[in-house]
């Protein structure tokens, strides 16, 4: 069996609140994106992962976390031979671990025929990864909670982007310790849920926005990028990446010269899918 797992970005990312035991509260819209991962699963007696990416330590991995937390809830005896082949940088704030584990559940539930509800995979998943759930989704979401709430949206439409990864990743915990420390951002979740339902395009650009910009300067990207014809400039999660959205693909092409001279980018567009069955 064949699958691709989609990247995600942020549209907005608000911070709420607090639960008692310190996770963050968010109320954020999610979109999935063209950017995708390829995951190839064979049925076998025991389960081994493994990546083209050889930096990504595969026994540690929320891929077989997942696989294995499938075959204890599921009550299955068996195995699989999984192989994940990496396109989403690793550690950009996009998704890739969790659209990789949301592909595995999938594949792995439809090889086993597994009755399971999308409420049941998400209580599998959400203990081990809290993008996981909305991966699962995909497309146009609002996800509230600590990330295991999902609410679909009508799509957003094929909006061109262009991603761009510049700098390491920081420890998410370590980016919301930072965040705590400073006042409180903008909330613009609520905006951009006006914005898709109205179709106000000059709405849904000004709605982009990330709590996390408080502690992640962009300002230089993000003035390159619009001097580059984006409509709108946004940080997808705790970072380091940073898209811009273009009204047409000409413009974003060109855009994606200018930067692929000196940094990790990609072309995407916006995508109605989290996970997709291709075989």
């Amino acid at each position: 069996m064949k699958l691709q797992s989609n990247a995600k970005i942020n549209l907005t990312l608000d911070i709420t609140g607090k639960t008692e035991n310190g996770y963050h509260l968010i109320d954020s819209v999610f979109q999935s994106i063209s950017l995708f991962d390829e995951i190839e699963i064979e049925k076998s007696d025991t389960l081994s992962v493994s990546f083209s990416d050889k930096t990504v330590p595969a026994e540690k991995s929320i891929a077989k976390k997942t696989a294995e937390a499938f075959f204890e809830y599921a009550g299955i005896s068996g195995g699989a031979d999984i192989y994940i082949r990496n396109n989403i940088p690793s550690c950009s704030g996009m998704g890739g671990g969790s659209g990789d584990a949301a592909a595995v559940l999938i594949g792995l539930c439809h090889m086993y025929q597994a009755n399971l509800t999308i409420e049941d995979l998400i209580n599998i998943t959400a203990p081990i990864g809290a993008d996981i759930p909305f991966c699962l989704v995909g497309g146009t979401a609002r996800v509230t909670g600590i990330g295991e709430k999902i609410k679909p949206l009508p799509f957003a439409g094929e909006h061109p982007v262009l991603i761009i990864k510049k700098g390491e990743k920081q420890s998410t915990a370590k980016m919301y310790e930072m965040l705590d420390s400073v006042p409180v951002q903008p909330i613009k979740t609520e905006q951009m849920l006006s914005a898709l339902k109205s179709g106000d395009k000059a709405l849904f650009f000004g709605s982009i926005s990330n709590a996390f910009t408080a502690v992640s300067d962009i300002s230089n990207a993000e003035t390159e990028l619009k001097s580059l014809g984006a409509e709108a400039v946004g940080l997808s999660g705790s970072g380091p990446t940073v898209f811009g959205i273009f009204a047409d693909k000409r413009a974003r092409d060109e855009a994606f010269l200018k930067f692929a001279e000196k940094c990790t980018c990609f072309k995407a567009e916006f995508s109605p899918f989290g996970v997709q069955i291709l075989r």
